[in-house]
């Protein structure tokens, strides 16, 4: 009886002990009977690609999304994506990048998302994103890809023309590139947008490209052919103007044409000699005229018309719209032409220098997008292509210009010259080295970050409002509000250095005065946030309406809050806080532990929070607020602490 039960007991074991190898081997069975491909090496080997350079991608980029503890583990987990704007197919396998707006900064690696090989989307549209566009070659399945409003420079990747086989959708608008259009030829391609950027040269004629329009194409430098009807400018050597084109360009394209034609004859080894140095020789004698030519005409405009401010609206003639001339400051074409100046202190330049510059996207605002440019002959300037501008007439946007041109105070910026044409409108300012206060408050929180002390957050609310009061009394009653777009992202901040361990905090209002030349997109603006404005009083906003907005961005000094309309109203909230007596809550936690100065920091409330009132007549005057600012800031000293 024992060694039966025992031989059982044996026999137990030995079943148990064989189960989970019979439930893999049954298991192992129907995988490969049923999807045999998912299990195979190649495959496994794929995914394990597609996760690394998703991870590369996550590694190299900053985001305020913090993907670094989202995209944690496998990216696809049953047709399901946990990753934060990833999407998966029934497979398993990645099918789309979706990072629209997601704050992303850097530059994307040489082969990004080369190894997600069913990636069918790709869209990291308005983000920060600057260097050259990433090589997408071997995405065979890629229908939609959309990169616009970022800093993307350089060119058009010939790929993406002739490698992107399914591709449905092209958005590239709104960056930096530079070079030709490439030949696309999809004949599935049905949105395409190439706009706002630095193209330049013949738009190939191809079916896939004539379908679009020619908004499709817009605001470039100089775009030509059938696409975007416009000539190309190519004829026979005689031609008049022909000399005030490249001339380092004709000579090969004389010999590009050459090429082309059957050869009769054979050239001598020193007849080829002979023609090559003349090509040489010939763009370089050209410069030379070029720079004599350019000498006479500065020494002319010294002689007879140095220190002379140009002025009026007549002075940008209509030849600004239908082509512009050699950069000379001849009477009928040049900088006196082009370009409107204001400041007879500063370098004058003419508009093909602008061009010419090395240029960096600074940001893209509700008003246009602004680059840093560095000019050849070393000033730096910042260049805004005002937008929603199309149909305003030349005397009422020279009139506004004027008036913002003669603006003179610390913490305004100086408006240097502006630019008018039917396609584009260009307002040029001084340069700000630094940031703006929105940067300086919100960038890169966290771990390692310096933050913006008290002392230099009262500062700074001093001098914007000082410098909102200057624009209030300068301007003429008509012009109101004087601002119109007051907020954290329109104020740059300078760090003036008076010692090796002090600095003078120095804000710089920007933007300001364009909103007369919007009637129609006055709701894009900040001072669109005012209860009056919503309540249909638009039309009649008074100089309170930028008080209102003085209000907000000194809540933001304050508590460090973004105030967006999505997480509902700043002022609100505060007042809140306070009527409850949550008055620390409200403080900004970078500042709370400065305890001694808890004090300034509920006055400066108090007065955001009248400048931020719901009746336009309960708001302060901006000189009034000025008062209340100095009156809490008596006992800082005129210098701070270096930040």
């Amino acid at each position: 009886m024992m060694e039966d039960a025992m031989s059982r007991s044996k026999c137990d074991r030995r079943r148990c002990q064989l189960w989970p190898w019979l439930v893999a081997s049954w298991v192992l069975a129907v995988m490969v009977v049923e999807g045999g491909a998912e299990v195979t090496e190649a495959n496994l080997e794929e995914r394990r690609d597609e996760r690394r350079d998703l991870l590369v991608l996550r590694d190299t980029l900053r985001s305020a999304l913090d993907l670094h503890s989202n995209w944690t583990g496998p990216p696809c987990h049953g047709g399901r994506s946990r990753w934060h704007g990833v999407s998966c197919d029934g497979d398993g396998r990645v099918v789309g990048v979706a990072l629209d707006g997601a704050q992303l900064t850097g530059t994307l690696p040489r082969g990004a998302l080369r190894g997600v090989s069913r990636l069918a989307t790709l869209s990291l549209r308005g983000n920060a994103l600057h260097g050259a566009l990433p090589g997408l070659d071997g995405l065979d399945r890629l229908r939609a890809v959309d990169l616009s409003s970022n800093r993307f420079s350089g060119p058009i990747p010939v790929g993406y023309a002739t490698s992107l086989r399914s591709l449905v959708r092209l958005e590239l608008q709104d960056n930096l590139l530079n070079g030709t259009v490439p030949s696309f030829e999809q004949r599935g391609l049905v949105v395409f947008n190439v706009s706002y950027n630095f193209l330049q040269g013949e738009v190939p004629g191809t079916r896939a490209l004539r379908r679009f329009p020619v908004s499709a194409f817009d605001h470039n430098l100089r775009l030509c052919g059938e696409a975007v009807n416009a000539v190309c400018r190519e004829g026979p050597p005689s031609a008049a103007g022909s000399s005030s084109d490249n001339p380092a360009v004709r000579p090969a394209n004389d010999i590009d044409r050459a090429a082309r034609k059957p050869m009769r004859f054979r050239l001598a080894t020193w007849s080829i000699v002979v023609i090559a140095l003349i090509a040489a020789l010939v763009p370089f004698a050209a410069v030379l005229i070029f720079l004599h030519h350019k000498k006479k005409t500065r020494e002319v405009r010294l002689g007879g018309r140095a220190g002379a401010a140009v002025t009026g609206a007549g002075d940008i003639k209509d030849k600004a719209e239908q082509g512009r001339g050699s950069g000379s400051r001849s009477t009928d074409s040049g900088k006196s032409v082009e370009l409107q100046f204001f400041r007879a202190d500063r370098a004058s330049f003419d508009l093909d220098e602008l061009f010419r510059s090395t240029a960096e996207m600074l940001g893209k605002g509700r008003l246009g997008i602004t680059y840093r440019v560095t000019l050849d002959a070393g000033p730096v300037v910042v260049v805004k292509r005002l937008r929603n501008m199309a149909h305003v007439p030349r005397r009422d946007f020279t009139h506004t210009m004027q008036l913002l041109g003669k603006l003179r105070h610390e913490n305004v910026v100086d408006l240097v010259a502006c630019f008018y044409s039917k396609e584009e409108k260009l307002a040029v300012y001084e340069h700000v080295p630094g940031c703006s206060l929105f940067q300086l408050l919100h960038g890169n929180r966290g771990e390692g970050r310096t933050p913006l002390p008290w002392p230099a957050r009262l500062s700074i609310a001093k001098g914007v409002a000082r410098g909102l009061a200057y624009l209030d009394q300068s301007l003429p009653y008509l012009h109101r509000p004087p601002h119109g777009n007051l907020k954290s992202s329109n104020v740059l901040i300078l760090f003036a250095a008076k010692s090796k361990q002090q600095q003078q905090v120095v804000p710089k209002l920007t933007d300001h005065g364009l909103h007369p030349l919007l009637p129609h997109h006055a709701h894009r603006l900040a001072a669109a946030k005012c209860p009056e404005f919503a309540r249909g009083g638009g039309r009649r906003l008074s100089s309170r309406a930028d008080v209102y907005c003085l209000g907000l961005v000194l809540l933001e000094l304050v508590t460090g809050k973004v105030p967006v309309e999505e997480d509902g109203d700043l002022a609100e909230w505060a007042r809140l806080a306070l009527s409850h007596e949550w008055s620390t809550d409200i403080i900004d936690v970078e500042i709370v532990g400065d305890r001694g100065r808890h004090g300034d920091m509920l006055r400066l409330t108090e007065v955001a929070l009248l400048c931020a009132a719901v009746e336009p007549d309960r708001r302060p005057k901006v000189q009034d607020v000025v008062m209340m600012i100095d009156v809490i800031a008596a006992g800082e000293g005129p210098e701070l602490a270096g930040h």
